[in-house]
């Protein structure tokens, strides 16, 4: 069995979570590191949160991935042994990056007639890709997600 060394950062984390009420020079002292290790791995996860740290494990003669999370906050982060569930047909999260979902940005981009047209052509790229590229009932669900928008917008 592999014996892995934790960093520094992953020994300050543990002790403060462990000992939230210690201070910086405490916990440099009891870790035997120096006063900056400290001061840098807090400041690093308050500016960007703490990092998630993977760890493999064999089961069954099969490898399985386990997400930990490790964080220094008061509020501990639950522990998954699953990814959450993604829907890809109705808000793919890739659709989001930037904090709009695109098809919000391309309707206040275009016409209403413009749009009506992009919708269009999304039901009639689905209709012919449909079990030919991505999963069949994939495809028949961003199918029917465009046509239910088309008729949203004919709506109005």
């Amino acid at each position: 069995m592999a014996i892995f060394k934790n960093s520094t950062a992953h020994k300050v984390r543990v002790y403060m979570k462990l000992h939230p009420q210690a201070t910086v020079k405490e916990v440099a002292k009891e870790l035997d590191i120096k006063l900056h290790h400290v001061h840098s791995t807090l400041w690093r996860d308050k500016k960007f949160g703490a990092p998630k740290r993977v760890y493999k494990k064999r089961v069954n003669k099969e490898w399985n991935w386990d997400i930990v999370s490790v964080t220094s906050s008061d509020t501990p982060l639950p522990i998954t042994m699953e990814e959450p569930k993604v829907d890809v047909v109705n808000h793919p999260p890739h659709y989001k990056v930037g904090g709009i979902e695109v098809i919000d940005f391309i309707k206040a981009k275009l016409t209403p007639e413009e749009f009506r047209g992009y919708l269009k052509g999304n039901v009639l790229k689905y209709t012919s890709r449909a079990g030919h590229k991505d999963d069949v009932t994939q495809d028949i669900g961003k199918l029917v997600w465009y046509a239910n928008k088309l008729q949203e917008t004919l709506a109005t």
